[in-house]
């Protein structure tokens, strides 16, 4: 799958099938990560791959809002440094990066917000000074996905040079 492809394509997944997926390939939706841009080229990031079923399941409870998180193959934690001015912005671009890669190496995922973030840090002994952006769980699809998004038109979102001008 192209770049192009992967990205119009991609869509969220919550349920996962119950393979494993193999680590060079968890390895690499953690190097799209890391060759993310940030600003001033300071990589503001630290990523925690879990691939334990048992502490995937306990993050999962620190969840609310991603109890899917125990049925994926693999997690990565997002944790960015808010010293610096650009950490969310930088951290949801690698983010992107992985979820993009993943998808066009066959895996779901989705962003999880609601999080216990105190509580997680400290179980995944993450330094206290970083802030944990996200947990983003990744597996085989349950079912097949078409990746069909329904967005709104281009026309009313894109303008040509200014506002209200029509795209050709």
């Amino acid at each position: 799958m192209d770049a192009l492809d992967a990205v119009l394509t991609k869509i969220e997944v919550r349920e996962f099938a119950p393979e494993d997926v193999p680590y060079y390939i968890q390895k690499k939706v953690l190097e799209a990560g890391r060759m993310a841009g940030s600003a001033y080229n300071r990589q503001p990031w630290i990523f925690i791959l879990i691939n334990d079923k048992e502490l995937l399941e306990k993050v999962a409870a620190l969840a609310p809002t991603g109890p899917y998180i125990s049925k994926a193959a693999f997690a990565v934690a997002v944790f960015v440094d808010p010293r610096n001015p650009f950490y969310i912005i930088d951290g949801t671009r690698a983010v992107q990066n992985m979820m993009i890669a993943g998808w066009s190496l066959g895996l779901g995922s989705v962003w999880v917000n609601g999080l216990e973030r105190e509580k997680i840090t400290e179980l995944l002994k993450a330094p206290k000074d970083f802030y944990l952006l996200t947990v983003i769980p990744f597996g085989k699809p349950a079912k097949k996905l078409k990746g069909k998004k329904k967005r709104k038109p281009l026309n009313e979102i894109a303008f040509l040079n200014y506002y209200s001008n029509e795209l050709k």
